[in-house]
């Protein structure tokens, strides 16, 4: 049988995955860790066939990051990134990282059985798009690539030097993004704005690198 590497630190979750495994009667499990900066050193300890990662793991390395080392190394591993999260880079970054398929737990209308099979037979599945969002009054597709690369800095606690300095603009050009996007979404200020986007994973603060 296939050997199934599960990298989860939510419980129900990994347990859900686990019975879907043990249940296929086609795969087994090999481990199931909770950190992601822990699962390449698992695919050098074990054989391995396929790796079920979320993105947003214990540890200081996210899953896309990990996926991209476990695939530089040993190309011949599928891996499925396995995430909850709608932040709006996931789904670019995963294809970089050159994973095999991405499935959204709450929301793909496959189920994950099915995209462990037809993985494991050579097909890479990815969303069309990252889910929508209601972000205030606007819907989260109505934002353009530089509000978002605004709103990603505003979220990780930029000011708007800081942010203008990072992107090679003005900050009157900063504060017209943040203006329009307040004017769009009906939010108040940018802390509020911040705050719902971070609450509805749209977009997931950058945890810095020297924390644990």
């Amino acid at each position: 049988m296939k050997q199934v590497l599960i990298v989860e630190d939510q419980r129900m979750p990994r347990e859900n995955m686990e019975r879907i495994l043990s249940d296929s009667g086609r795969y087994e499990l090999a481990s199931s860790i909770n950190g992601a900066d822990i699962a390449f050193v698992k695919c050098r300890q074990q054989h391995i066939d396929l790796v079920l990662m979320d993105v947003c793991t214990a540890g200081n390395k996210d899953g896309i990051e990990a996926a991209a080392q476990i695939k530089a190394q040993f190309p011949e591993i599928k891996i499925i990134i396995v995430t909850s999260m709608i932040e709006v880079s996931y789904l670019e970054r995963a294809k970089a990282a050159k994973v095999d398929s991405f499935w959204y737990k709450d929301i793909s209308p496959e189920a994950l059985i099915d995209v462990i099979d037809r993985t494991m037979a050579g097909e890479h599945l990815f969303p069309n798009e990252t889910p929508r969002v209601k972000l205030g009054l606007a819907d989260s597709t109505e934002l353009t690539a530089k509000e978002i690369e605004v709103l990603r800095l505003v979220c990780d606690g930029l000011e708007y030097a800081e942010i203008a300095e990072k992107m090679n603009v003005s900050v009157n050009t900063v504060k017209t993004h943040v203006s329009h996007i307040l004017q769009r979404t009906g939010y108040s200020n940018k802390t509020r704005l911040a705050i719902a986007v971070t609450n509805k994973k749209f977009i997931i603060p950058t945890i810095p690198e020297d924390n644990p």
